[in-house]
């Protein structure tokens, strides 16, 4: 083997990046050719590493696979079924193969059955999965291996049936949605069915977009050249829609409501785009986005100035017939400065365009900001603050021709886009809202090219144990300057000047001139002291930030597990379900990676085994027989929200109870009187189970009580909301960091003690009922002294879904606790959840609610 540390560190880093991206591109459905050549790609690459290093195995198993899809880029095999099965098993091999080669620098040799396998593939010995559908009558096979073609290809053979309503047109566009449906083409499926409804052509011409789209990704046409008909029935349909909009326009400028306008010029586009009219279709746009935003003074004061010309345009191209329908309707000519984004010219009346040139004269930046439509209002209005905070809105147009809908603003801002960039993020962290930031001052014709910085970002590998060691530097920094911080606020040196100066008062005057010039030089120092802690604090939040950039990973990692094991315990199990994994872009602290691995596994093993039903049973209950699984993670303020919802079964509330009292674990007669929450907490419970029979994957008790746990190690907390017949979600909702907890510190006999403030519902006072049973720390710790029934306060903490009082001396105050390893003899004591420092460098325990819960709760 080779001695070269670098290339080893190359080889550790790259074949893990090329492995998770093939297993990405293979559990999500490879059927499109781009993805294909990724596929070839990372294969290609893990080839040759291996080679340069002598690992001939590796190497053996690559090259059959790139030979296989080598064939999938040749249209001769389709990457799905068998296909896909034995890459993904190449996948397995290759991983096993690389661990040999990075513990022991020893090559494993390829396993026969797989390149048997592979090999049999690639003779076409084994039958490659066919494309959708059968062919028309009468059309000539399309391609293997290209569903998207055959589909494109079939619905160009029915566009003529589709234009024309008759008998048959509902069977036909029945059809072709199911096969657009079941290759996950959700869109193009509702064109289709759209069309077979009755709706005249509009929803041809929606349907057209659609098909623009298809030909795009299938690479051959699907019938959108002429969807709607001949000329002769395009001057009958087009002409009178345009002459409606035509009088809309004219009573909106004389006050009338804009709804019927904006509804009239919509169903005018579509139909325009059903004859392949795009610049008339273009032009029905604008006047509709004008309609929708006539109560914005520039959309407003833009209307009013042109609203008479594109009426009587309008009305020329009705009555012009065929010929003057094919062009579009261009606003009044006028003179217009070249420094204008061409794409918002028609969207600025005069001032706008002056305050544009007044933004670019005074040397500003433009910027073009995609936003969704439909939000929640806080997030609007938290936007529409940090845009202007930071930049001035121009203008913006509704693009309606997107599907949903999108926002499209002119923005100026600074020339460096980073303050901006910090406010939206700052305004939308999870972007829910932000679809596309991008600065248009290069050139007002050319494409908006992504907002950056004058050099590109450079990148480096580091060890991970260099990061480590950094990581655990700052947390020493970190400690100290809370340290220096509670010393200044809690050390007792205010009242001690202040206990100076009362004695300077007093005493004579040469003893007291003294200790007065000794009480200066202490305040100087003190402030002196106080102005450093506040730059140190300043810089210590931006370190934090900095090493949080360090400490950070795209959850798409952990969630780029799923899908795999989601395939095959559907398999396994005979189910169907369709998986959706959102948020992967959505960056977590990698030690949480750690902690949410298993719980992540246990929660979806749980939604395939309990929570969905078979086919069969889907379908007696009026459900479509293929499952929905969605696993979503997001950025809220303070926290990483990560949530498995199935739309199955639901939770039976009378099976969990009906098991917990036979287990013990409710009486009889209390058992009716449980909550829904307390009820859901019966599941997380240490070996509970509702199923029947012990299976591979479940009926062992062994499952959300690891995600509880895990989810409470790492300082979140964990709710669970069903429906019966409707489906059943976990949400963990965990902090930025599993390094720092937020805590709730207590005093008993003398001691600080800290509880997770994520579990805490209230504070009383001595003396303020709880309502709940109420326990001592002293007396659950077994600790001396403590106070009596009505000293202290109550700390109201939850277990098991059930409300109980601890009762404390003194409660201290809320901070940010930094956890440290604990030893696992600490760790196995029911009350203990943990171990955190002190800004004073003090040590103390976290406490576990569930531990110090009375007795049957």
């Amino acid at each position: 083997m080779i001695d070269d540390a670098a290339l080893w560190q190359e080889f550790a880093a790259e074949s893990e990046e090329h492995l998770d991206a093939i297993e990405r591109v293979l559990t999500v459905g490879a059927a499109d050719r781009p993805a294909v050549d990724r596929l070839f790609r990372a294969f290609h690459s893990l080839k040759g590493m291996s080679d340069a290093l002598g690992a001939r195995g590796m190497k053996t198993v690559a090259h059959r696979a790139e030979d296989l899809l080598g064939l999938a880029r040749n249209s001769k095999v389709i990457v799905d079924g068998a296909v896909a099965d034995a890459l993904l098993a190449s996948v397995d091999v290759l991983r096993a193969q690389r661990a040999a080669m990075l513990d022991a620098q020893r090559d494993s040799p390829a396993p026969g059955e797989l390149l048997d396998r592979l090999a049999a593939l690639i003779a076409g010995e084994v039958p490659a999965t066919p494309a959708v559908g059968t062919p028309a009558p009468g059309a000539e096979a399309a391609p293997p291996g290209r569903p998207l073609a055959a589909l494109a290809q079939r619905i160009a053979l029915a566009v003529p049936v589709l234009a024309v309503p008759g008998p048959s047109t509902l069977a036909t566009a029945a059809t072709l949605s199911a096969e657009a449906r079941a290759i996950g083409l959700e869109r193009l499926a509702d064109a289709l069915d759209a069309v077979a409804s009755p709706g005249g052509l509009a929803p041809l011409g929606r349907l057209r977009r659609m098909l623009l789209l298809l030909e795009g990704e299938a690479g051959r046409p699907a019938g959108a050249v002429a969807c709607a008909g001949p000329p002769e029935r395009e001057a009958a349909t087009l002409g009178p829609a345009l002459a409606a909009v035509a009088v809309l326009v004219e009573t909106v400028l004389a006050g009338a409501d804009p709804a019927p306008l904006f509804a009239a010029a919509t169903e005018a586009a579509d139909i325009a785009s059903a004859f392949g009219r795009d610049a008339m279709e273009a032009s029905l746009w604008l006047v509709a986005d004008l309609a929708a935003r006539v109560g914005d003074p520039d959309a407003a004061a833009l209307f009013a100035a042109q609203g008479p010309h594109i009426a009587e345009r309008l009305r020329s191209a009705a009555e012009g017939g065929a010929i003057a329908l094919r062009s579009g309707v261009e606003p009044a000519a006028e003179a217009v400065d070249p420094r204008i984004p061409a794409a918002f010219v028609d969207q600025l009346g005069a001032e706008a365009r002056r305050r544009v040139i007044a933004a670019l004269e005074s040397g500003r930046v433009l910027y073009r900001l995609r936003l969704a439509t439909g939000l929640d209002p806080d997030l609007e209005a938290a936007l529409a603050a940090a845009l202007a905070a930071e930049g001035e809105p121009l203008t913006s147009r509704t693009l309606l021709e997107r599907n949903p809908p999108q926002l499209d603003m002119l923005l100026a801002g600074p020339p460096d886009p980073a303050p901006l960039l910090r406010a939206l993020e700052a305004a939308d962290p999870g972007r829910v809202a932000v679809q596309e930031f991008a600065s248009i001052a290069a050139a007002p014709d050319a494409p908006a090219e992504p907002a950056r910085s004058s050099s590109a970002p450079v990148t480096l590998r580091v060890r991970q144990d260099t990061v480590d060691r950094i990581i655990n530097l700052e947390a020493e920094v970190r400690a100290a300057a809370l340290a220096l911080a509670e010393a200044l606020d809690e050390g007792g040196g205010a009242e001690a000047l202040t206990a100076l100066e009362s004695l300077h008062r007093r005493l004579p005057m040469g003893p007291a001139r003294e200790l007065g010039n000794a009480i200066n030089r202490l305040r100087t120092v003190q402030e002196a002291l106080e102005r450093a802690e506040g730059r140190l604090a300043v810089g210590m939040r931006r370190l934090d930030d900095a090493v949080m950039e360090m400490r950070v990973v795209a959850v798409g990692g952990l969630l780029g597990r799923l899908p795999r094991l989601v395939r095959a315990l559907a398999q396994s199990t005979g189910k169907e379900i369709e998986l959706t994994v959102e948020g992967e872009e959505v960056t977590i602290d990698r030690s949480l990676v750690e902690l949410l691995a298993d719980p992540l596994l246990h929660l979806v093993r749980n939604a395939v085994d309990h929570g969905v039903e078979p086919p069969a049973d889907r379908l007696a209950a009026g459900k479509p027989p293929r499952a929905s699984l969605r696993i979503s993670a997001a950025r809220r303020t303070g926290q990483v929200v990560v949530r498995v919802a199935d739309d199955g079964r639901g939770i039976d509330r009378e099976r969990v109870l009906k098991r917990a009292v036979e287990r013990g674990l409710v009486p009889v007669g209390l058992a009716g009187r449980l909550s829904e929450e307390e009820v859901f907490a019966l599941l997380f419970r240490p070996g509970f189970s509702t199923a029947e029979t012990i299976t591979e994957t479940s009926g062992r008790g062994v499952g959300l009580d690891v995600v509880q746990d895990a989810v409470r190690r790492a300082g979140g907390t964990l709710e669970v909301a069903s429906q019966p017949g409707a489906g059943t979600a976990f949400t963990l909702r965990l902090p930025l960091t599993a390094a720092v907890q937020p805590v709730l510190l207590v005093e008993s006999s003398g001691h600080p003690y800290a509880l997770p403030a994520a579990r805490v519902e209230a504070v009383l006072e001595a003396g303020q009922a709880a309502g709940c049973e109420v326990v001592a720390l002293s007396e659950v710790l077994g600790l001396p002294g403590g106070l009596g029934p009505s000293g202290g306060a109550t700390v109201l903490l939850k277990s098991n879904g059930r409300p109980f009082g601890l009762r404390v001396d003194r409660v201290q105050r809320r901070t940010d606790l930094l956890l440290r390893p604990i030893h696992p003899s600490l760790a196995a004591l029911p009350a203990v959840g943990g171990v955190g420092v002190l800004g004073n460098g003090e040590p103390v325990v976290v406490l576990e609610p569930d531990g110090l819960a009375p007795a049957g709760l």
